[in-house]
């Protein structure tokens, strides 16, 4: 019915039919997501044996304990995504990311990371990452051509 159509499908698995009329629908429901990420891991482990993810942080706090800076990150077998890199105003210039990027950069090591990526706005700090090693692996427009988004990539 639709191997015509797609060429890259796999000759090794087979279309389905569902026992209904599919139905399609947006959808802002929590568990849908939630359905999608557990059924895409299981392929995932069907495919290429990918162990489950691991999150941890670096975090940045002031002497009063409030965090004021960190970075968060998500290891999927060998390669690190950032997923958050900040600090706050008041800590800025002052070395502070560079110390929480090798930090996030020696644990992802350590837990095997043998890369890691993350995306930066044309607002944010490209800059800084290429000074810690990172390359420029993609570009593309942002809130239509107003900033661009730098995909950053770097081999630890």
């Amino acid at each position: 019915m639709f191997s015509e159509y797609c060429a890259c499908r796999s000759p090794s698995r087979a279309l389905v039919k569902l026992p209904m009329d599919p139905t399609f629908a947006i959808d802002e429901d929590p568990q849908t997501f939630d359905a999608l990420l557990e059924g895409a891991k299981a392929f995932n482990k069907q495919s290429a044996d990918v162990p489950p993810s691991q999150k941890f942080n670096v975090v940045l706090r002031d002497t009063d304990g409030r965090i004021v800076g960190g970075v968060a990150a998500s290891l999927s077998a060998d390669s690190m995504y950032l997923e958050i890199v900040w600090n706050d105003d008041s800590v800025r210039g002052q070395g502070h990311g560079r110390r929480m990027m090798e930090m996030i950069e020696a644990e992802g090591r350590r837990r095997g990371a043998r890369n890691v990526w993350l995306y930066t706005m044309s607002f944010q700090a490209r800059p800084f990452y290429e000074k810690l090693g990172y390359a420029c692996v993609g570009q593309m427009p942002y809130m239509g051509e107003t900033h661009r988004r730098y995909f950053m990539w770097k081999k630890l």
